[in-house]
């Protein structure tokens, strides 16, 4: 089994209706194409898709001045544990660092143990915590990356 992404490439408007099906599969509370394309939209937003045979996975960031967001980020049930969510962060710190951005932020569940792994892997540490995020009962932590 590869661990490699085919490819990763920038998202486009046009991706909207295939990113609500990815995110829907994924989240419980889960972003329509009409919300997908509203991201896509707003100065600063960028996004890149794994674009294997088929999509494997995508990340949402927005940037503003000099910091940057991820929005939401996923990979599909069967291509996990692959390396692709770490391709996808890694491609899109570099985007946000070739955009003179100074740091990227993200909200991770605080049981999201292999989430709050890869983040720590690529230089992020927690600087908040939202009680009760996440549907009421679970907490968000907020973490940073300097660039």
């Amino acid at each position: 089994m590869s661990r490699a992404v085919s490819i990763i490439i920038p998202v486009a408007p046009a991706h909207a209706p295939l990113l609500a099906g990815m995110h829907r599969i994924c989240f419980t509370e889960h972003w329509d194409e009409a919300a997908m394309a509203a991201v896509l939209a707003m100065p600063g937003s960028f996004g890149l898709l794994a674009d294997g045979n088929p999509p494997q996975g995508f990340i949402l960031c927005r940037i503003a001045v000099d910091e940057a967001e991820v929005l939401t980020l996923l990979v599909l049930p069967p291509f996990r544990r692959r390396g692709i969510a770490a391709a996808l962060l890694g491609a899109a710190l570099a985007a946000a660092r070739a955009a003179g951005v100074s740091a990227m932020y993200l909200e991770v569940a605080a049981n999201n143990a292999a989430g709050l792994a890869l983040y720590s892997a690529l230089g992020f540490q927690q600087v908040g915590r939202r009680p009760r995020y996440y549907g009421g009962s679970t907490d968000a932590l907020v973490l940073k990356a300097d660039l």
